[in-house]
């Protein structure tokens, strides 16, 4: 078999007297170990937030969640026979890693294609590619949180490290990131359109690699084996998504991820809706929302809709009342037929929110606030949802499962994350050029191509970059499509902004490096 431009990967990283070549990525992994230790000494627990109790509570009693898809808590009962919080945190800071180790493998390898006798480039654009999703301070917070966000991070950059990582897309690959597309979907919802990502690659490199100049006789064939490659990826990804809905229904009776999703989409909605335009039937008119929530704090209408003390779900029983989802879903699409134009501007604006500077205080300043490393512990509150959650920090984690602020470690962990991370206007910055960079590789393929020119059948790192970057727009546009912006939503998308943009950069190289290689 034909290996690719990643495929020999196997045999480059095993052998001993080529892994010299990697030493400069080996001290910048060496020193992301490092800040990870230091952070594992100031916070050696779990962070907390509102979704944290459902994940715990889950993972005790192996049962899914009426709310919460149940991929994460599944990897915390996993990790329960460790009886603490600190291997969760150990955990995932693996997975942090893992993801950083990824994007320079794949980078790396799409580098030495490109300038083979260019070893000081390859590794610098490698290491470069991998710092953010190595050292950015946000990142490594959100190791310590207790939500699912860094094992989906994971798992979609896992999916897409399997679907790039052979040319052409063997079935064993399309299959493999088909799975771990299923696996992130059942850890978060917003998982599940990502299968169209990852047909779309396996269709992209394909077409432009597969197909792409081979005689017609032959063209029948390659085109069988592209419509396998989507079956077989297909197929892998329904079949934790079946098993995880089967398994939901045994305990909730329903098939789905959970019972309440609709209201989120409600919440998308009171952004916008104008029951004036919409003229809802008399049950659905108790959903109107009223705007703007009088408590300042909250800078979000999909959080003031759904919690605040003037939601409308409290006529109906609350948010998860048995009458909720039906007329949030009902409601949902009335005002999304009713005002199209409206329900897009929002989802564009609330897309844009990821590239503003700094850290505004969306959708409340408490929620943002939960997303830096706190300066203290924050103590048990006498409610029944704080002596709950103390209940159950105990008995996943024992004494160590409360929060634990150390100093002088956390000190310098907070110092870090305030200085330290991807401001808003550099991902946009990643985002554009992988944008410009796909663009340009496929105009300058469809010129030659009605030239009559046709490039080598094996893809390059250009539209190799496509993927990538699709998903980093969908893993940004989908949670203002559902639900609401949430910074720690963005975060997964830097890994692959980052690799969109250095696969983008090599394929606008590669051509003038090897013409000035051979004129040298």
């Amino acid at each position: 078999m034909r290996l690719g431009w990643l495929g020999q990967v196997t045999a480059q990283v095993g052998s001993g007297s080529r892994a010299w070549r990697h030493a400069p990525f080996g001290v910048v992994l060496a020193a992301a170990i490092a800040l990870r230790a230091v952070a594992g000494a100031g916070y050696p627990s779990m962070l907390w937030t509102g979704d944290s109790v459902v994940y715990v509570r889950s993972a005790l009693t192996l049962t899914p969640a009426a709310h919460h898809p149940g991929g994460y808590p599944l990897l915390l009962w996993l990790l329960r026979p460790f009886h603490s919080f600190t291997a969760v945190v150990a955990a995932q800071a693996l997975l942090g890693l893992l993801t950083g180790v990824m994007v320079y493998a794949l980078v790396w390898w799409a580098a030495r294609t490109a300038w083979p006798h260019r070893l000081r480039r390859c590794q610098l654009l490698g290491c470069a590619a991998a710092a953010p999703a190595l050292f950015d301070g946000d990142r490594l917070q959100l190791e310590h949180l207790l939500v699912s966000d860094e094992l989906f991070g994971f798992l979609v950059m896992a999916a897409m490290t399997a679907l790039l990582w052979r040319r052409p897309v063997t079935l064993r690959s399309a299959g493999l990131s088909g799975l771990l597309v299923g696996c992130a979907a059942v850890t978060r919802t917003a998982g599940l359109p990502l299968i169209a990502v990852i047909v779309a690659g396996i269709v992209v490199i394909g077409v432009t690699g597969g197909i792409a100049g081979r005689p017609r006789m032959a063209r029948g064939g390659e085109w069988r084996r592209l419509g396998a490659g989507v079956t077989v990826a297909t197929v892998a990804f329904l079949a934790p998504v079946t098993a995880y809905m089967t398994w939901f229904h045994s305990h909730h009776g329903e098939f789905g991820f959970n019972k309440h999703g609709a209201v989120w989409l409600y919440g998308r909605t009171a952004a916008f809706a104008d029951c004036a335009r919409i003229k809802p039937s008399p049950d659905l008119a108790v959903l109107c929302p009223s705007r703007p929530p009088k408590d300042r704090r909250i800078a979000s209408p999909v959080y003031a809709a759904m919690f605040s003390k003037e939601s409308p779900f409290r006529r109906v029983g609350g948010i998860y009342g048995p009458r909720s989802n039906e007329l949030a879903r009902r409601f949902a699409s009335a005002a999304i037929k009713a005002q199209p134009v409206d329900y897009l501007r929002v989802v564009v604006r609330d897309t844009l929110r990821a590239f503003v500077p700094g850290h505004p205080p969306y959708p409340t300043t408490w929620t943002e606030a939960k997303y830096h490393f706190p300066k203290r512990a924050r103590g048990a509150l006498n409610t029944a949802a704080a002596v709950g959650q103390s209940q159950l920090a105990d008995a996943y984690g024992g004494a160590g499962g409360q929060t634990r602020v150390v100093p002088p470690y956390a000190r310098w962990v907070r110092a870090y994350q305030a200085r330290f991370y991807l401001p808003g206007p550099a991902l946009a910055a990643l985002m554009l050029a992988g944008a410009v960079g796909i663009a340009a590789e496929l105009v300058a393929r469809v010129r030659l191509r009605r030239q009559g020119v046709q490039r080598p059948g094996e893809p390059g790192p250009g539209v190799a970059a496509l993927p990538p970057w699709l998903m980093a727009v969908a893993l940004l546009v989908i949670p203002a499509a559902t639900a609401d912006y949430d910074h720690r939503y963005v975060l997964p998308v830097i890994p692959l902004a980052c690799l969109a943009a250095a696969l983008t950069l090599i394929a606008h190289t590669r051509e003038t490096d090897r013409v000035g290689g051979a004129a040298r």
